[in-house]
């Protein structure tokens, strides 16, 4: 059987959480993953169908690098959204795998092709709003859900990056700022 997408690589891991900041600081803490960006985001700004109607969500999510993986925490607010179910069930951690594709409607096609549903999708993300992504009802086949992301040709700045990487109150001499990289697991 011929694979659906050529040969790719897992981009993204997305894991819902109940509180960002306590995982953002655990995964620094324990794991020693960050800096995270984070932002506030859902629909609006974007237009979002979730099981093929609007819908209007609203999360939290910090993204961080590990290798080539970037990690995705998702703390859901308010709103329709396939976080917000994930979490109804009694689940949290893993939800969905990512793969980013250079254009998603195209990649699209030969899912649908296969009768795999759509959950949750979402167009306008980035500066320029030409970023899109898609859940794939695929939890049943895969054991996840599948997301497919087309990124934005320019990516929103973050509202904040934890744990900061200057640090204002620490001070040397003339007042100067002393960039510090951190050891996660260094006390105090």
């Amino acid at each position: 059987m011929d694979s659906v997408l050529d040969r790719t690589d897992i981009g993204q891991i997305g894991i819902v959480v109940k509180n960002l900041d306590v995982a953002m600081e655990s995964y620094w803490r324990i794991a020693g993953i960050g800096p995270w960006k984070i932002f506030t985001t859902g629909a609006p700004p974007l237009n979002c169908l979730y099981h093929g109607h609007p819908a209007n969500y609203k999360i939290r999510l910090a993204t961080a690098r590990s290798g080539a993986l970037q990690m995705e925490l998702i703390e859901y607010i308010s709103g329709d959204t396939i976080h917000r179910d994930f979490l109804a069930s009694g689940r949290v951690g893993i939800e969905h795998v990512g793969i980013y594709v250079p254009d998603l409607e195209q990649a699209l096609q030969p899912y649908q092709a296969r009768n795999i549903g759509i959950l949750q999708r979402a167009d306008g993300m980035g500066m320029t709003g030409d970023g899109c992504y898609a859940y794939l009802d695929t939890e049943s086949i895969l054991g996840t859900i599948l997301e497919l992301i087309q990124s934005s040709s320019q990516p929103t700045a973050p509202e904040r990056i934890y744990p900061a990487i200057y640090y204002p109150n620490e001070r040397k001499g003339n007042n100067d700022r002393i960039p510090e990289k951190r050891n996660p697991n260094q006390q105090g």
